[in-house]
């Protein structure tokens, strides 16, 4: 990770450019492939279920099932809470606000960048075409650096991607730890007591879950997490708070190309990198670009 770090940014702006540019037409092109010779075999909105059809009475069932389970919901009880009543709305209706509010969350993370994310980054396609909530973790992890009570967000969803947080442990951030966790355990605390058999279901969802057999042909969780972890105490260590999200996306209980769609935190992570460096450090830049340039030596003749 290292050197493949101080490769990249040792490389010429041009390289860069012809790198990013490479990357644009070869996303172009996936994505066309897709919408045009996939199109008819694709499902759309297939996740979408899950947040539409909740069933606060039975909020785990379909949970149990399978990994691949069509409509089942994964995530705390308060998120449920969160999304129940938009459930009354038409699908119609609530199917083109769900589509609204990810690309505005594209938006928001991508700024000028917006139309080639849509274009021509294929996760956020693949994700905007299966309705799941990976754009709206990436809104979470940038919101996270920045106000550590967001994370609450990504510890009650898919939970393990949570490792994140591990960035202000790693720097002695602990303050900022404590409003990460003390905010979801604060989320947890009023739930349980609101609902304490609905929060037992998820655990045992989780649990069961985990247990179950694997989908996909990459290594398990259990031995991603420790490579997750590396890369978070990497990226704390270096001041590289762009590389957290490589962490939460190995991090992922089970990652699919739209996984990758957490990536988008990266780019305000490193347009705003300069926020991450140490106190001294930045005071020192300031410094250097106030101070005058050195006038030239004057030339006197005897």
């Amino acid at each position: 990770m290292t050197r493949l770090a101080q490769w990249f940014e040792g490389l010429s702006p041009a390289r860069r450019r012809g790198i990013r540019d490479g990357l644009i037409a070869s996303g172009l092109i996936f994505n066309l492939v897709v919408v045009f010779l996939w199109g008819s075999r694709l499902w759309i909105l297939v996740d979408a279920p899950s947040w539409y059809t909740i069933d606060l009475n039975d909020l785990y069932g379909r949970a149990e099932v399978s990994l691949v389970e069509s409509g089942a919901f994964r995530l705390a009880p308060v998120i449920a809470w969160a999304m129940y009543p938009f459930t009354k709305l038409p699908w119609e209706a609530w199917a083109v606000g769900y589509l609204a509010l990810s690309v505005a969350a594209v938006t928001v993370l991508g700024r000028r960048w917006t139309p080639v994310l849509l274009l021509a980054f294929p996760p956020v396609l693949l994700e905007l075409i299966n309705g799941n909530i990976h754009l709206f973790m990436a809104l979470a992890i940038w919101a996270g650096m920045r106000w550590p009570g967001a994370w609450a967000f990504i510890l009650l969803t898919k939970v393990t991607p949570g490792v994140g947080v591990l960035w202000f442990a790693f720097r002695r951030e602990w303050r900022s730890l404590a409003v990460a966790i003390g905010t979801t355990v604060a989320i947890m605390a009023v739930g349980y007591a609101i609902a304490p058999v609905q929060w037992q279901e998820w655990i045992r969802s989780l649990v069961v879950s985990a247990q179950g057999p694997q989908v996909g042909t990459l290594p398990p969780l259990w031995l991603r997490l420790p490579f997750s972890v590396a890369i978070v105490w990497y990226a704390a260590r270096t001041n590289r708070a762009w590389v957290v999200p490589f962490a939460c996306v190995l991090a992922m209980p089970t990652i699919w190309i739209q996984s990758s769609a957490l990536l988008l935190a990266s780019l305000p992570l490193y347009r705003d990198r300069s926020r991450f460096q140490p106190a001294a450090d930045r005071a020192t830049a300031r410094v250097g670009e106030q101070a005058p340039a050195a006038r030239p030596a004057e030339v006197t003749s005897a």
